[in-house]
This record gives structure tokens, C-alpha cells and sequence, in this order.
């Protein structure tokens, strides 16, 4: 229901009682899910990365941004989260989170051509664990489903356990699409007289979604599955294919996913950004069920529809296209100079109210607390731990170990369900550290993409982590020989009304936010999603801290990206770009090996992140990097791990250090990144980055003998088939999973 103070504050600007349809329509859209009422005030520091850029087309606000790639062809990209859904019926939930992504896409003229999840559940070994199975089956079949059938490759991802989602999973969907400048449709009607077009059906399914996703799940929130929308990937092809056909007429002069409170949002927002008003008639919407009261009809989250404007006169052109497709369409309303949004229903007036007032809800000042949590580690009860490694053969254990735990072993069993090649157009494919499609066959150039967040990091220190965040994410784009050029952000957090929560969401935005301006890249988008929280007799299980980003790169030639067309092999040079720093708090080492988090988390020099991926990005340019592998979790000795398995070659390296093994090994320090190059170059690649006080420090070389050897301080500490590598790492999760 609405809140006492802010009925009280729209009687006062109404001057009367709203009727139920009007409460409910502010109940949803006064939701935090819809206006941000916590955050929007936030989101402004993200005004401080959009500086002047002529390639920005469509920025903040909208259903997607869109950036110029080259010429007239540019990119669009959203990102949306479907969390609250996707923990009461895992499979619709994440389902129609794929849909609503992609409809976002679309109603920008925008041909969506790849998919990206971020997923997190709760900890798959602990007291929860048959759930959480559960969760990730339901999860990974409701985004494969949906992304097969509506020919959408799912190109790639990352996900993570933590005991703190074990109440409340997260999934949050990234989608990019393509479109030429001078067909762009926005979300704004600009001008009265338009007719506007419904298409889809609408039924009762997931009424109040949003108002369900603004506040703490209970144990009784299982009541809340009417809720969860029920998605028909069918219908949203044929959707789709529809919209892109309708736009090239030239008569869609705006246009609108309904999601969130279904017409109530969809309508009021396209005719208050654009400066106008609506008058609609309910009874022309086509229903599914018969009887179904103005309230449910406002308010109706049914999936695959969409909102047209449309020039006068054009009805029926576009209504047969949609009859084509066999969609269910109608003319129900038409744009005003009235700045109000009037419906009436069977002639009766239902709903009369200014879009100013309903669009623009009061926000929320909150109280905030810091809460750091980082503190010193015992190093001396570490290094006395049973379970440190001391000599070659509990080092191998221990490699093993951390390669089949659960936030470092392959998903393969997750991205496998997906088809990403659908489109023909991927080039770097799930599992590597980010996914490269191309534009156009007659082009090499490619759009690259990732996503990232490591939630711990945040627990422990959401500015530092955030900042660490967007270094990692644009290493990983720069493994593939992307250079940044917009980022999309997914603030996943507890209750906002806590001021620790509060405080958290505000670190982790000034962290993205200082960042993100450092390194030129503009925030172009995202969602926030509150109240990721769970209250079980009493007591609050709040997740940790996730804000998740995606950057989208551009990448000059695709041929050039390492191991694609240029291939590794024997004899190459390894080299370890960065410096290894004693920084393993919140590392995956400790949680897995020590199971402690204490420590400080590593700390970012924006100067030297930003040299380092200029000057990787050019020596690819250039064709000189075989292979290119980001340090992050795990450290050097998982990424010495993966480069025997993308190359399929061995790697025997020495290493020489004052730190000890454990941390040479699984430091986690921030800049870092594993090349091999031919022989002959290294030092001149040595040379580039030492020249901008970079370390470039020779390791060792690939091998014909597929074995990984480290050595450190003349002791060899490591000697591991590639084979027991790939097992430990292939395996991994289905052991977690059951399935082995």
C-alpha cells in the first residue's frame, strides 16, 4: 500500500482522494523498484563520467543507451535485474528477465544480437545447498530457455556463491543490440495526436511486481509467486521481429517495453519525458481473461508487449503488420497537450492525473553509517594452519583445490545450456575473460563485452572494491584488445531504510563513479535493485554488497585478438604484467583454503591501470600478443593454470620474490595481466611497459610438455599435469552440482 505521508502528500496535490486504480498506479511506480527514491540523488555523481562524446547518442534515462561504434553503426545496451522473481520461481523469474532485457533493446529500433548474466546464489555447500541446486537449475533453464527461442546468443557471464544470497539470489541480465543512427526510435512522445498502440495481451500474471520487488523477502514470500510474471520466448520472437519490421515504416515516432507496472509505467513515462499527455481507453485492450477490472489492467505485468506512438493515419498499416505476426494490437488512447494521464473504461473515467506528480516521487534522504569491515589477518595462525601448503605435493593439492572450488571452477555446465553461436557472429566464446561478437561480416571490428563484481571485496570495502571493480573489468576487456567505451552498472543491495546499506550504496557509486572518470568511460546506464534481504523469525540475512557492472569495449580487428587467429606456442615468452603485492584479504585462497576473509583488499593506481590496458590494446593492435589472461580471482596461479588450458601447451616458469608461496601464488593484487609473445619481441614488450614504470617480468615459457612447473626461489614448489588441471577444473562444478 502507499505510505501514510505520501497519500497525505497526493491528496494535498490532487486536492481529492484518489481512486483504487490511482493508489495502485503510485503504489507501483512511487515503488523503489520504479523511481529510486533512495538512490536517484546517488546517481547523479554518474553525471561526472558523461562528458562531451559525439560517439553518445542515447545516454542515461532511456530504455537503453546507444553509442556510436563507427560511421552510422552503433551499439545499444541495457542492463536489468530480475532478482526478487528469480528466488520465489527461479525458472520464470529469470525467463522474463531475459525478455525484459531484450525488449529494452528493441524498442530502440535496435536488433539485439548478444546476452550476458550475472548470476548469485548462496553458498552450494552449506546448510542451504539442496536449494540453492535448485535455484541454479531453475536459473540456468529459464535464461537458456528463453535465449535459444528468441535466437539471442547468451555469449557469456560470471557467477558467484556466497552464503549471503543464500535467501536471496541475484540475476542480473546485460543485453547489447545493433542500429543505425538515423533509424533510432526513442522512449519519448514528443508531439499530441499520436495514436498509441498496444500490442500484446494482458493478463493477471505478475500484478504488483513492482511494489513485490521494493521491499525484504520474508519465509512467507513464497504467497508472492502471482507476482512473477510467466514469459512465452515464442511471442517475444515474433515480438521482436515485428517491432523491427513496424519501425521501418517510419511511423513509430515513440515506443515502450512494458515491465515494471505494466501501462502505468510504460505510458506515463513516454508522454512525460516527452512533454505530453495520454488519454486511453481500457476496454480496447486486449485481455486475456475476461472480466478483468481497470486496476489489473494498469498495473498488469504480462510479458511481450509493447507501446507504440504512432503518426495519425498510420493505424492500420502498422496494426496489419502486427496482425501478421499473429500478435494481439490495438489503438488504445492517443497522446495529449494535457500533460495528464486520463484512461477511462467503458466510458467511465477511471483515472485523471498529472504526470508530473506521478512520474516525480519525493525521495528519500537516508541516514548512512560506515561500515568497513576489513581487519588484519593472523598471519602467524595462517602460516601455522594445518592446511597451508609446505612442500610440492600440498602445493599441487591445494592448486587442485582451488581450482574446483566454486567461484573459480569452470561454468561450462551453465553457459553450455546457452547457444551462443546463434547470429554466427561470436568470435570470443563463453569462459574466457570477456565475449567478442562482430558488427558486420564486411567489418573487423568487434564489440566486446563483460561483467563483473566481486561481492566480498565489496563486504569488506565497497569504495576500494568498487574502484577495483571497474580495473578488472577493463583488464578483461583488454585481454581481447577492447578499449572501453560505455559502462552499465547493477546495484544490488539490502534495505536502504539501514544505514549501513545505505552508506555501502553510496561507497560503491562514488568508487564506479571515480573510477569510471579516471579511465574516460561513461556510465550510460543500469538498475538498482534494494532490499535484497530476507527476514527469517526475526532476524535479517542481508546479501552482501553487488554492485555489478558491464563495460562494452570496441575492438579494432577481431583477427588480431590473442589466440583467435594468432595462435600461442612453443617456446613463447610468459610475462607477468604488474606488480604481486601482499594483499590477500577477502582473496579466494583464504576462503577456500583458511576460510577467513580477514586482510585488506587490494588497492587500485587508476595511472598505471589505465597504462597498462592502453598499452596492451596497442601491442595487440599491432598483432604482437599470443595470449592475454587477467590476474583476478586466484591470482597468478589460476591464470597460470588457464593459460595451459587455452593453449594446450605446458608452462614451466621461475619465480624469484621476498613474498611467500602463498601469497607469490594467490595474491590477488590489482594491474595484473599473463601474456605470452614470441621470443623475439619480449623486450620490446618489456620495454613498453617499463617505460611508463610498469613491471614486465619475465616468468618462464610455454612447453611442449603439458605440465605446469613453478619454481620460486630455485625450490620448485608446483609440477601438475595439465590434465589433473583440467579435471579439477571441468569437474568442479558438477561435483557441486551432484552430477559426478
Amino acid at each position: 500500500m502507499v505510505d501514510t505521508n505520501d497519500l497525505k502528500f497526493i491528496e494535498e496535490q490532487l486536492g481529492r482522494k484518489p481512486n483504487d486504480v490511482e493508489i495502485a498506479m503510485f503504489e507501483n511506480l512511487w515503488s523503489e523498484h520504479c523511481a529510486y527514491r533512495s538512490s536517484k540523488n546517488l546517481l547523479k555523481m554518474f553525471g561526472r563520467t558523461v562528458k562531451e562524446n559525439p560517439d553518445m547518442i542515447v545516454g542515461p534515462g532511456d530504455d537503453a543507451a546507444i553509442i556510436r561504434l563507427d560511421k552510422d553503426i552503433c551499439v545499444s545496451m541495457a542492463m536489468e535485474s530480475h532478482n526478487h522473481p528469480s528466488y520465489i520461481d527461479p525458472y520464470n523469474g529469470s525467463a522474463t528477465g531475459v525478455g525484459g532485457i531484450v525488449r529494452d533493446i528493441i524498442s530502440m529500433n535496435s536488433k539485439p544480437i548478444a546476452l550476458l548474466d550475472a548470476l548469485r546464489f548462496g553458498d552450494i555447500q552449506g546448510k542451504e545447498k539442496d536449494k540453492v541446486k535448485w535455484l541454479v537449475d531453475g536459473v540456468m533453464s529459464g535464461i537458456g530457455d528463453y535465449g535459444n527461442r528468441i535466437g539471442v546468443p547468451t555469449v557469456g557471464g560470471e557467477c558467484e556463491f556466497d552464503s549471503s544470497y543464500d535467501y536471496n539470489n541475484l540475476v542480473n541480465v546485460v543485453a547489447i543490440g545493433l542500429v543505425n543512427e538515423n533509424e533510432i526510435v526513442q522512449g519519448k512522445a514528443k508531439e499530441e495526436g499520436l495514436s498509441i498502440i498496444l500490442v500484446g495481451d494482458t493478463g493477471k500474471d505478475g500484478i504488483g511486481g513492482a511494489s513485490f520487488a521494493s521491499k525484504d523477502l520474508t519465509s512467507e514470500s513464497e504467497g508472492d509467486r502471482p507476482s512473477v510474471q510467466i514469459g512465452d520466448a515464442f511471442k517475444e520472437k515474433k515480438l521482436i521481429d515485428a517491432t523491427l519490421e513496424a519501425c521501418k515504416t517510419g511511423n513509430v515516432m515513440a515506443m515502450k517495453d512494458l515491465g515494471a507496472a505494466g501501462i502505468t509505467s510504460s505510458c506515463s513515462e513516454m508522454c512525460f519525458s516527452g512533454g505530453v499527455g495520454a488519454e486511453l481507453h481500457l476496454e480496447n485492450v486486449f485481455l486475456r481473461e475476461a472480466g478483468m477490472t481497470p486496476y489489473e489492467i494498469m498495473i498488469s505485468e504480462s510479458q511481450e508487449r509493447n507501446l507504440f506512438a504512432v503518426k495519425a493515419g498510420s493505424e492500420e498499416e502498422l496494426l496489419a503488420i502486427f496482425e501478421k505476426y499473429e500478435l494481439p494490437c490495438a489503438v488504445i488512447g492517443k497522446t495529449t497537450d494535457t500533460k495528464r494521464l486520463i484512461a477511462y473504461h467503458n466510458e467511465k473515467l477511471v483515472v485523471d492525473l498529472p504526470l508530473e506528480l506521478l512520474c516525480e516521487a519525493p525521495l528519500y534522504d537516508m541516514p548512512e553509517k560506515e561500515d568497513i569491515k576489513e581487519k588484519p589477518e593472523n598471519k602467524e595462525k595462517i602460516e601455522s594452519d594445518a592446511k597451508t601448503p609446505n612442500n610440492k605435493e600440498e602445493h599441487n593439492e591445494t592448486l587442485k583445490k582451488m581450482l574446483e572450488s566454486p567461484n573459480i571452477c569452470s561454468k561450462s555446465n551453465i553457459y553450455e545450456r546457452y547457444d551462443h553461436e546463434v547470429q554466427v557472429r561470436t568470435v570470443v566464446k563463453p569462459g574466457k575473460d570477456a565475449a567478442v561478437l562482430k558488427v558486420q561480416d564486411i567489418y573487423p571490428m568487434g564489440v566486446a563485452l563483460t561483467a563483473d563484481c566481486n561481492s566480498t571485496y565489496s563486504k569488506l570495502n565497497a569504495y576500494e572494491a568498487a574502484k577495483t571493480l571497474v580495473c578488472e573489468s577493463v583488464r578483461n576487456l583488454a585481454t581481447v584488445g577492447a578499449r572501453p567505451i560505455g559502462m552499465l552498472d547493477n546495484l544490488n543491495f539490502g534495505n536502504p531504510e539501514k544505514p549501513e546499506r545505505y552508506w555501502q550504496l553510496k561507497k560503491s557509486i562514488e568508487g564506479l563513479t571515480d573510477s569510471a572518470e579516471f579511465l574516460n568511460i561513461p556510465v550510460v546506464g543500469g538498475n538498482v535493485s534494494l532490499y535484497n534481504e530476507t527476514i527469517i523469525e526475526g532476524k535479517d540475512y542481508p546479501i552482501n554488497p553487488t554492485p555489478t557492472i558491464s563495460i562494452i569495449g570496441k575492438v579494432k580487428d577481431v583477427e588480431l585478438i590473442p589466440n583467435v587467429m594468432i595462435k600461442p606456442k612453443e617456446n613463447d615468452v610468459l610475462l607477468l604484467i604488474g606488480e604481486t603485492k601482499e594483499e590477500m584479504g577477502g582473496s579466494e585462497y583464504y576462503k577456500v583454503i583458511h576460510n577467513t576473509e580477514d586482510g585488506f583488499i587490494p588497492k587500485v593506481d587508476l595511472k598505471k591501470e589505465m597504462n597498462t590496458y592502453n598499452i596492451l590494446v596497442d601491442l595487440i593492435e599491432n598483432g604482437l600478443i599470443n595470449e592475454a589472461i587477467d590476474l583476478s580471482r586466484g591470482g597468478l596461479a589460476i591464470a597460470l593454470s588457464k593459460m595451459t588450458m587455452n593453449t594446450n601447451l605446458g608452462v614451466d616458469i621461475a619465480l624469484n620474490s621476498n613474498l611467500s608461496d602463498c601469497v607469490s601464488l594467490y595474491s590477488e593484487s590489482s594491474g595484473r595481466i599473463l601474456i605470452a609473445v614470441n621470443p623475439e619481441i619480449m623486450e620490446y614488450v618489456i620495454s613498453k611497459f617499463s617505460s611508463n614504470e610498469i613491471f614486465a617480468t619475465k616468468l618462464g615459457v610455454l612447453t611442449a610438455e603439458k605440465q605446469l612447473k613453478v619454481e620460486l626461489n630455485s625450490k620448485e614448489i608446483i609440477n601438475i599435469s595439465s590434465e589433473d588441471i583440467k579435471e579439477s577444473y571441468y569437474n568442479g562444478f558438477p561435483k557441486l552440482m551432484g552430477e559426478l
